[in-house]
């Protein structure tokens, strides 16, 4: 009796017996066609998924996606389109702290309010440990980094120069940094994070760099730093998007799209060949051979002859005796060309939630609607990336400063400790997003307000821009200029204004009634009556008056 044959199920490691692999096969094609594996599918490489991939795997996406920022246009600039968008000149708090929540008075409150702000107004500009950077620059780097790498790694330290106000600092680190050497648990050595039971990080693992000897040069040494101190503070953030439950190191956001990248990038630089190519003008000098059948060029001949291997423009070559050229046609897009670039840019976008106008900042074959679609698609995007980033690196930090302003005694709020939750609530802002079409969008938001679907807080969000600070800005307009007894409203014209009726105030144009008519019972039309004794119903109809001497 022969052995029985195993194979391999597809998608697993197992390794079953053929005749089970058979019977899962019929199954699964009976259930779901798509999980059918027959020569139809034969071709697909399903591989071996984890949430995390393997670390040499993240380097190596880390390193096209960053060859791509530095080398592709279309990378480069869908980058910078997102971290424009998305953080812009910098997300700003607004603290949110509640009165009635805080048992303080309403004054009592905004004062509060006012110095958290000022005091993170004072930090921003000595944010970064290195003494270079301002906190809105960081935020921008930040992103820059979760997009290209795939994630962020800051490190709340504390600098100790006299001349700092407050002594919290940021420190951005390269993914790199963050390495399996030294780590105590499987998951720590496969990621370079060691979790807890409940796979929270415990510590994370660094390779130690000293700065004074190179910003490449990292050291054999390491070092753990705990991920929470005892209070539960953050000491790493560390920022990225999940895709699977248990992930533990972040994606590069270009991971989808990096092999289309490439492959638009050769077809570009193809075309981009084969155009110069077919610009060139070129001469070619056939000679005949002077030798006979069998005769060759001299020594010297072929010494002063160059092998055909470029092309110049207005060049003028020799071939040699039995050379002559051919060239292969590659029958080229042409008419095509336009049309399969920009579907490929499409598909680019997709995954990026970029929409094509915006990836390629080309609205020129689009409308105010098809414009204002595209743009309100990406702010969607834009929006909801803003509200993460802002929550997992730009209110843990604010939450530290103040937190330490409160202990030098810089900010005094009520019981801190026990209402830190409330004292630390803030709203992340950021740049506007501009407007379409001016006119109708500033009525429409005006006509949102008036009917009481949205606000002015929210409606000047929008555009990036503080409620507060924009009524005391307009109040003390209004009180300057009322002290110059200047009036900057509209002036009232014809145009503009209108009476109870909704007319123009101009002299109204009378329209004549049609004029009545009046027949005899035979037809025939009889002479006006005298029309001060009827009244014109309107239509053409007339009513006689009741005269005096009527019965």
């Amino acid at each position: 009796m022969s052995a029985p044959s195993y194979h391999r199920l597809p998608g697993s490691s197992l390794l079953l017996p053929s005749s089970v692999v058979s019977q899962l096969r019929i199954e699964a094609a009976a259930e779901f066609r798509a999980a059918a594996a027959n020569r139809l599918r034969s071709g697909w490489n399903l591989g071996r998924s984890h949430s995390t991939p393997a670390t040499w795997t993240l380097q190596r996406l880390r390193e096209y996606s960053r060859d791509l920022n530095r080398n592709d246009p279309i990378a480069a600039g869908a980058t910078d389109t997102m971290a424009i968008n998305i953080v812009g000149r910098g997300l700003q708090p607004q603290s949110r702290l509640r009165a009635e929540m805080l048992g303080v008075s309403p004054a009592r409150a905004r004062v509060l309010q006012r110095q958290a702000e000022l005091i993170w107004e004072t930090w921003k500009p000595i944010a970064d440990s290195g003494n270079r950077l301002d906190f809105d620059d960081l935020q921008f780097l930040a992103l820059r980094q979760v997009v290209q790498d795939g994630e962020a790694l800051a490190l709340p330290v504390w600098a100790d120069e006299p001349w700092r106000p407050l002594g919290r600092a940021v420190e951005l680190l390269e993914s790199e940094r963050l390495t399996t050497v030294g780590a105590e648990t499987i998951t720590g050595k496969e990621t370079g994070i060691d979790v807890g039971p409940r796979g929270e990080p415990t510590y994370y693992n660094f390779t130690k760099v000293d700065p004074t000897k190179g910003t490449t040069q990292i050291s054999g040494k390491t070092e753990r730093v705990a991920a929470r101190d005892g209070q539960g503070r953050p000491r790493v953030l560390h920022i990225f998007r999940s895709s699977r439950p248990g992930q533990m190191r972040g994606i590069p956001y270009f991971t989808p799209v990096i092999t289309l990248f490439q492959d638009l990038a050769d077809y570009l630089e193809a075309e981009v060949v084969a155009a110069k190519v077919a610009a060139c003008l070129a001469v070619f000098i056939v000679q005949a051979n002077d030798y006979g059948g069998s005769a060759t060029a001299t020594d010297q001949e072929a010494y002063t002859r160059r092998n055909l291997e470029d092309l110049e423009p207005g060049e003028i070559r020799y071939l040699k005796t039995g050379e002559k050229i051919e060239v292969v046609d590659p029958k080229r897009g042409g008419e095509t060309f336009n049309a399969f670039v920009q579907q490929v840019l499409r598909i680019i976008g997709i995954p990026l939630g970029l929409p094509y106008e915006l990836l390629v900042k080309d609205f020129s074959q689009t409308n105010y609607s098809s414009a204002r679609a595209a743009l309100l698609e990406g702010r969607r995007m834009f929006s909801t990336w803003r509200s993460w980033f802002a929550a997992k690196f730009c209110q843990p930090i604010w939450e530290l400063v103040l937190e330490e302003a409160y202990l030098r005694g810089l900010w005094q709020p009520p019981r801190f400790y026990e209402n830190r939750t409330e004292l630390l609530r803030a709203t992340w802002m950021g740049g506007g997003w501009g407007w379409v079409d001016p006119v109708k969008e500033v009525a429409a938001s005006f006509g949102a307000i008036k009917a009481g679907l949205s606000t002015h807080a929210k409606e000047l969000a929008g555009q990036g821009e503080d409620w507060e600070e924009t009524f005391e800005q307009l109040a003390r307009e209004q009180k300057f200029a009322q002290e110059l007894d200047l009036d900057f409203q509209a002036p009232k014209t014809a145009a503009n204004t209108t009476d109870t009726e909704g007319t123009s105030p101009q002299k109204k144009q009378t329209i004549q009634p049609p004029r009545p008519k009046f027949f005899t019972m035979n037809g025939s039309e009889d002479e006006l009556p005298d029309l001060d004794h009827y009244e014109d119903l309107g239509h053409g109809s007339l009513m006689r008056k009741k005269l005096p001497g009527d019965q």
